[in-house]
């Protein structure tokens, strides 16, 4: 797709959680400017890099989902807004408040746009020298409100107190369900919550592999997947091309399965009940 715009920042207010830029249309396409959040969060992922925050949170792939977009678009960007809209060649500019917008084409048109976000991670890749071109559009969905996303907290819902684990029980596989036959005859189940491990690392990208993946089976694992849905449990084959991850509590268990271009990040958890070098026994 070719690029529409090219974004300039004007400003950055750390303090506040600020950026201003300035937008240029650069292609006939380009017949306008959006206070839309998703076009501001497409806009501002163009210019991530792939060790920033932002590029690491979500990619690509989750601004082409309607679905994503109105679950999360919130938790990064909290309100966006235009202002300076101009075009030189163009005798009038109509605003629905959605949209500012014009008929027949311009060779340049210009607005400032005010992004406001909700933590400092998403505006680090920017600086005052930043300067990009990108290809931005709306999203029509309706953004639902939520809590900010905030990396710097992503650890803290997990206790390094793993004692809050109440052990592990072995048990023989076919008495789980018979359809699990994939599995190992044998395997240890965690009696646990979420709070009770740590994830010791994050693979993504390139890293999330068959070969990688298969390393970690029958292991404690924290997982995101595309459609943003968080998961945690024993990391299990599901087929030839397929993964599962087991949750399980008293009243039985769970499981969610996915492709390996269905997954986002996929990390092992410290404290790992089917890890030998890393199991502690407790009282059951």
């Amino acid at each position: 797709m070719a690029s529409l715009y090219n974004a300039k920042v004007k400003s950055i207010d750390a303090e506040n959680k600020i950026v201003v830029l300035d937008l240029d249309t650069i292609h006939p396409d380009a017949m306008y400017f959006s206070n839309n959040l998703a076009f501001a969060l497409r806009l501002i992922h163009d210019a991530a890099l792939g060790d920033s925050p932002i590029a690491k949170s979500f990619d690509a792939y989750c601004l082409f989902d309607k679905n994503w977009l109105k679950d999360n678009t919130k938790g990064y960007i909290s309100k966006c807004e235009l202002d300076e809209v101009r075009a030189p060649e163009v005798t009038e500019i109509m605003n629905d408040g959605k949209e500012s917008y014009w008929r027949g084409e311009t060779s340049h048109a210009h607005a400032t746009m005010t992004i406001h976000f909700t933590s400092h991670w998403w505006m680090k890749h920017l600086n005052p020298k930043s300067n990009w071109k990108c290809t931005a559009y709306p999203a029509d969905v309706d953004f639902i409100d939520r809590a900010p996303i905030d990396p710097s907290h992503e650890g803290s819902d997990f206790s390094e107190d793993y004692k809050n684990s109440g052990g592990w029980v072995l048990v023989k596989s076919d008495t789980l369900r018979g359809a699990e036959s994939f599995w190992t005859e044998e395997m240890f189940i965690p009696i646990y919550t979420e709070k009770s491990y740590r994830r010791i690392n994050k693979l993504s990208g390139a890293d999330l592999n068959k070969s990688t993946l298969d390393a970690l089976l029958y292991k404690t694992v924290f997982s995101l997947g595309r459609n943003g849905f968080k998961n945690f449990g024993v990391f299990v084959p599901a087929d030839e091309n397929r993964y599962g991850i087991i949750s399980f509590s008293k009243g039985g268990y769970s499981g969610a399965y996915y492709e390996i271009a269905d997954l986002l990040t996929l990390g092992a958890s410290e404290f790992n009940i089917n890890d030998s070098t890393k199991a502690v026994r407790f009282e059951v």
